[in-house]
């Protein structure tokens, strides 16, 4: 007995396939692929889809906003499962990566974060709550207190502190973190009046000493 050859659709049915290749769209779409689960055109359903969306654009934010509410734990694992799809995490890395370059507050923010974050570890206190809140101002802040403090052209560095060469320098507490041990402190250890950009290498080299330290150690960074 002959073998009957499977149609397209079929044999995407048996593979499991969401898409196959089939006959042209009646409406002039180049593309040939459709969907397995009801032979329709992919381009005519992404359409009707985004004008149903705009159609019913409240409504359905309404019932998706209502469905997180009532499905938390699903929904936190359905996110969870979307972020780790390696498609998904090439993106956003890329996107992350662009945005960190071009923007100096989101650099900023990020750097300071870490910064908390090392340093409750280091001292045992849970960090519990968002940087900016913990420490009672903003990354646009920050960042505007830094320009002020940039340093000009030197020999080593003839172009001075840019956000450009963010890369070199350093944000620089200069009463070391080190010295600060307690939540109590925490606000003190990262207050504006305590930060300053620094080259890196120097900010490495001084190690925990800090103006008036030590005997070896009587200049350095002033308020």
């Amino acid at each position: 007995m002959k073998d009957i050859e499977m149609s397209p659709r079929q044999q995407a049915i048996k593979n499991g396939d969401k898409t196959y290749e089939g006959r042209p769209c009646k409406k002039g779409h180049t593309t040939r692929t459709r969907n397995t689960k009801n032979c329709s055109c992919v381009e005519c359903e992404k359409k009707r889809l985004k004008q149903n969306y705009l159609d019913n654009k409240e409504q359905m934010n309404d019932r998706a906003r209502q469905w997180r509410l009532d499905n938390e734990k699903e929904y936190k694992k359905q996110k969870a499962q979307y972020y780790q799809r390696p498609e998904v995490k090439k993106s956003r890395n890329a996107y992350d990566r662009k945005r960190y370059k071009n923007d100096p507050v989101l650099a900023m923010k990020r750097r300071l974060s870490t910064q908390l974050r090392l340093w409750c570890k280091r001292t045992g206190i849970i960090k519990g709550g968002r940087t900016q809140d913990l420490l009672g101002y903003p990354a646009e802040e920050l960042k505007i207190h830094l320009e002020t403090k940039f340093k000009g052209p030197s020999k080593d560095h003839p172009e001075g502190m840019t956000w450009e060469n963010r890369d070199e320098w350093h944000i620089d507490h200069v009463k070391p973190q080190s010295f600060f041990t307690t939540i109590e402190e925490m606000k003190e250890c990262f207050a504006l009046s305590n930060l300053c950009p620094e080259w890196g290498e120097w900010n490495m080299s001084k190690g925990n000493r800090f103006a008036g330290s030590s005997e070896d150690y009587p200049q350095g960074i002033t308020l």
